[in-house]
């Protein structure tokens, strides 16, 4: 890990203690069993983080198309608004100071957690409204499969996707508590990163 965190700015170097292991255990409970709450909503699926994870999403399936590999065309959508903030997070580690954008990377990342997971649980069911890649096409619910119906179906997890959503949903939760604290915790212990050197 000391590869990936030189200077060690990740919450995994963060000085735990019980009382912030408690707060975080019992916002992360709460968050998991109200996952559909409007506050979470509101802060993890707004139009502010819609936008860019969506623009993302489209172009992924456009490169992949013209590549002709079906799967990865829908897998491409999710997996790139996934990956790029995954990688600009661990890119930001490997920066001096760069955990001043550790807050911001994790918030994005748990922003596209939070999207895939509610489109992953809707697999069957198909109760959401879907655009289509030509960005302008909207369908009615049930009108059309998602993208998760073709992700999960050819590998034998169809009849998963709720558990999965969920688990994806959660672990938004979890990224966005992280991304909160880590504010908190790098403006309260600043002197901790004054002298780290790799």
């Amino acid at each position: 890990m000391i590869h990936l965190d030189p200077y060690r700015q990740s919450f995994i170097y963060f000085k735990w203690g019980f009382w912030s292991v408690f707060i975080l255990g019992g916002l992360l409970i709460w968050g998991c069993t109200h996952i559909e709450s409007p506050l979470l909503k509101i802060l993890l699926d707004n139009i502010f983080v819609y936008l860019p994870n969506y623009l993302t999403h489209e172009f992924s399936h456009r490169f992949w198309a013209v590549l002709g590999w079906e799967w990865w065309t829908y897998a491409s959508g999710n997996g790139m608004e996934t990956l790029i903030p995954l990688i600009l997070c661990f890119w930001a580690l490997r920066l001096k100071g760069g955990r001043l954008l550790q807050p911001v990377l994790l918030y994005w990342l748990a922003t596209t957690l939070y999207g895939a997971g509610i489109y992953c649980a809707d697999a069957r069911a198909m109760k959401l409204p879907l655009t289509s890649s030509d960005m302008v096409t909207s369908y009615a619910p049930g009108a059309v499969k998602g993208d998760w119906v073709y992700i999960l179906e050819p590998l034998g997890l169809l009849n998963y996707d709720v558990i999965i959503g969920h688990i994806l949903m959660y672990m938004a939760v979890f990224f966005l508590l992280i991304a909160v604290w880590s504010v908190w915790y790098y403006w309260t212990h600043y002197e901790q990163y004054l002298s780290h050197t790799p």
